[in-house]
């Protein structure tokens, strides 16, 4: 695992509206400020990045693929019950709506209220949890996909273990966890790791300094550690691979 650092998300600036912290992650209070300021820039989802919607759209597209060969397989009538942790802004959500009209029952998470301004027009109230999962989550809904798009980097190792183990239980039978992963590690070798480390002792000197304030963001992990997360929740059938997104955004999903 490496920590990684951010300035700025959606073009917006970090500094303009908080505080930021070198060695804290961000908080559920700096998500609500920050949150607040993008709908204050942006009136809608068309409003944001169009590279980053391109991105969103596609892996939400390959997510419906698999949701549509699952729901096939269900008895006529009945839904497949989807749950997406930490889903933002909820784009990916929004193409997932698009994408199956009918037949999918979603369910979302997200640690922000905030967060949940656009999404609330699509989906009902009894069907958002917010707060951290899966302490906020009902035991009694299970799901036949739970998946983390781009959110894992930001939850720490233990945790993360924690999650994965507690959401396998609320699977159905043949369910699967789905991770979609941005912050993808290439490289850990001991040399890449001490180069890594005098940048962030360089960071914590500007930031400190006042000339280029960061805030520290989360953890890149590497493709056996993501691995070797889903064995130690006991998942089983594990399988990995790389979009064709234009990021190639890492994905692996276990039983």
């Amino acid at each position: 695992m490496r920590r990684f650092y951010q300035e700025s998300w959606q073009g917006i600036p970090f500094t303009t509206f908080a505080y930021t912290h070198f060695f804290h992650l961000a908080d559920a209070k700096f998500y609500a400020v920050f949150y607040e300021e993008l709908f204050r820039r942006f009136q809608n989802w068309n409003d944001l990045p169009e590279a980053w919607r391109a991105n969103k759209r596609k892996d939400a597209r390959w997510l419906a693929k698999r949701l549509e060969r699952i729901r096939t397989a269900k008895k006529e009538g009945e839904p497949v019950r989807v749950l997406s942790i930490g889903c933002g802004v909820g784009y990916m959500e929004r193409v997932l709506l698009e994408e199956i009209p009918e037949g999918m029952d979603l369910y979302l998470n997200e640690p922000s209220t905030v967060g949940m301004k656009w999404m609330r027009r699509l989906i009902p109230g009894s069907r958002i949890f917010i707060g951290e999962p899966p302490d906020c989550l009902s035991p009694d809904i299970h799901y036949d996909v739970i998946y983390l798009s781009a959110v894992d980097y930001c939850i720490p190792q233990q945790q993360f273990d924690r999650m994965l183990t507690q959401l396998r239980h609320m699977l159905l039978p043949g369910g699967e966890i789905i991770c979609l992963s941005a912050s993808l590690l290439v490289e850990q070798s001991k040399v890449a790791g001490f180069v890594n480390f005098m940048k962030n002792c360089i960071r914590c000197l500007l930031h400190y300094s006042g000339i280029r304030r960061q805030q520290f963001w989360g953890w890149r992990r590497t493709r056996e550690e993501y691995r070797d997360t889903f064995r130690r929740s006991d998942l089983k059938h594990i399988e990995d691979g790389h979009l064709d997104d234009g990021f190639s955004t890492y994905w692996i999903r276990g039983e």
